[in-house]
């Protein structure tokens, strides 16, 4: 977990908004590979173990996500779809996206990257964190400059674009919209969220 982005990690449980308190056991570089979240408010701890923060809840079934993409986009049209020319803030790819992470970080001059369940055999580290999440994202509204995800659930989709600083609601229920396109047309047509 690349502690810039600790930052941008807020308690999942329902209560007001809170940081997070890291306490690191093991470090590399910028990267906690072990140690613990905790929450100031509901006293909650999510454990850090190799590089993934895992915010997940074993009473919570898990979230839909789209049939496995057939052929993933070069690493090089997912920085293009992502706008990721440098190396400013932190972008996510969430579900079967994070198998492209590893070849972004070495194709293009990528910002650090946040898997959510990130796909086994990704090792976290040099620009790759990972969280196990939940329903709801563990991220502060707007704290991500890009947004890629797999997901079909409609609410995993809006939690996805409230957390992408890009997007805006239409004010429509359950609409989303980034410059007058709707996010479940682009999510269907590209599975990316942008």
């Amino acid at each position: 977990m690349f502690v810039e982005i600790v930052d941008a990690l807020r308690c999942p449980r329902a209560h007001e908004e809170s940081w997070l308190v890291l306490a690191a056991r093991r470090t590399e570089d910028r990267h906690v590979l072990e140690g613990t979240l905790g929450c100031p408010v509901c006293r909650a701890e999510y454990a850090i173990h190799e590089g993934i923060a895992d915010f997940s809840d074993p009473l919570v079934s898990g979230h839909a996500t789209a049939s496995p993409v057939r052929t993933l986009p070069p690493a090089d049209h997912l920085a293009a779809m992502l706008n990721l020319g440098d190396a400013l803030g932190f972008a996510v790819l969430i579900g079967a996206w994070g198998t492209s992470a590893e070849a972004l970080i070495e194709s293009v001059d990528a910002p650090p990257l946040l898997l959510v369940d990130p796909p086994a055999g990704v090792a976290m580290g040099h620009g790759l964190s990972g969280i196990r999440a939940s329903a709801t994202l563990p991220l502060a509204t707007g704290a991500a400059r890009a947004v890629a995800t797999d997901a079909v659930d409609p609410a995993r989709v809006a939690d996805a674009a409230r957390v992408d600083a890009r997007w805006r609601t239409d004010g429509r229920a359950g609409g989303i919209a980034r410059a007058g396109r709707s996010a479940r047309a682009g999510a269907r047509r590209r599975g990316v969220g942008r």
